[in-house]
């Protein structure tokens, strides 16, 4: 059930101005990036279409439950009115920070982001973060504070690292979203609905170490998988050899030599195959989680994360799950207390894309062509 409340709505637990009759109805999510609604709404004989209003609250499910998102764009057609909406969180890029200089716990940042508003809002924040760090930004959007990988500011996810859970109103930053439920798939041959893409731009198979008493050569056990050896040099003259051996070791143990994977499992399409009871165990995961990618013809296996998804809210189940190759947050660090840049670079690794899709959606608040329902009435 999707429900419309009042712009000025901070609890859902009633159906506010009334229930909708949606012909469709899409959530897509990026993980650290864009959370928005898209909905298809008829001119129905009973009026429901009339409630749709920009700055209305949508109230409709996700992966993790009932989520609102506010009406940014109305846009009416000869059969129907099509929406845009994103989720509650980016009612934050009103909002304006004051310039924030924070060195400290991750808990203490988000207390200080949020004491630089410029006016109160009902959000909360908090983190499950352990790690220390710094919050350096000047006058920008809380949004931007967060997620911004601007060179002059050292935004929260860039001085810690984390991956966003937005509940609501309330922000939660964690260590890790998700987490390895035992889920695994395998892949080898072309499918309708599967598309795999490989790159090897970056794979590592021979590594050279030197450090400050000597050298020493690391190679992969898939070294003989490619043409050539797939040379890489790590220097650190101030290291023992020993040391700078060990940081080779943990690169190859992380996968660098094994291609990065993006698959993009579309279920509406992978449903009319006969391997689609493969592919059904992605319907059990969540954004963040982890999967294990195993790839039959060239006989390796690796993590992949899911960072992106379509949901179908009227038939509350998936469309099309994304996995990315996976990267290391702040989860893989926290027990050892050590935080590199790599580390904290991974969290806002979409923060310029979806900057530039807000920018690009606020642009489009602004036209003065856009109608809401109620006009097309009048």
């Amino acid at each position: 059930m999707i429900t419309i409340h009042e712009k000025t709505a901070q609890t859902f637990d009633t159906i506010g101005l009334g229930t909708l009759v949606p012909g469709s109805c899409i959530v897509t999510e990026e993980l650290n990036g864009a959370y928005e609604l898209e909905l298809k709404h008829p001119y129905d004989d009973g009026g429901k279409w009339k409630r749709i209003e920009r700055g209305r609250i949508l109230y409709a499910s996700t992966p993790r439950g009932m989520q609102p998102f506010r009406i940014y764009y109305v846009k009416p057609t000869m059969k129907e009115i099509a929406v845009n909406a994103r989720h509650i969180f980016y009612d934050l890029l009103d909002n304006q920070c004051e310039p924030i200089s924070h060195s400290g716990t991750a808990g203490a940042a988000l207390a200080a982001l949020q004491a630089a508003f410029a006016y109160p809002m009902p959000f909360s924040f908090d983190t499950d973060i352990s790690l220390t760090g710094t919050l350096t930004t000047g006058r920008m959007n809380p949004v931007q504070a967060l997620l911004s990988d601007d060179d002059e500011a050292t935004s929260f996810v860039k001085g810690y690292g984390g991956e966003l859970l937005r509940d609501g109103f309330r922000v939660s930053v964690k260590a890790a979203l998700g987490q390895d439920r035992g889920v695994s798939i395998r892949y080898g041959k072309n499918l309708v609905g599967l598309e795999v893409t490989e790159d090897e731009s970056e794979v590592k198979t021979r590594i050279i170490c030197y450090g400050k008493n000597g050298s020493v050569t690391l190679e992969s056990p898939h070294l003989g998988d490619y043409i050539y050896p797939k040379i890489h040099t790590l220097t650190e003259e101030n290291k023992s050899i020993s040391e700078v051996q060990a940081e080779a070791q943990k690169l190859l143990d992380e996968g660098c030599d094994i291609p990065s994977i993006n698959i993009k499992v579309d279920f509406v399409a992978l449903e009319r195959t006969v391997e689609y009871r493969e592919y059904a165990v992605l319907e059990e995961v969540f954004l963040g989680d982890m999967v294990t990618v195993i790839n039959t013809k060239m006989g390796f296996q690796k993590q992949a994360k899911v960072i992106s998804y379509e949901w179908n809210c009227l038939l509350e189940q998936y469309n099309e799950v994304e996995l990315g190759d996976f990267i290391p947050t702040l989860a893989a660090s926290v027990t050892s207390g050590v935080k590199s840049g790599s580390l904290a670079s991974s969290a806002y690794i979409n923060a310029a894309s979806v900057m530039t899709l807000l920018q690009q959606h606020l642009n489009d608040f602004e036209n003065p062509h856009h109608v809401t329902a109620a006009q097309v009435q009048s």
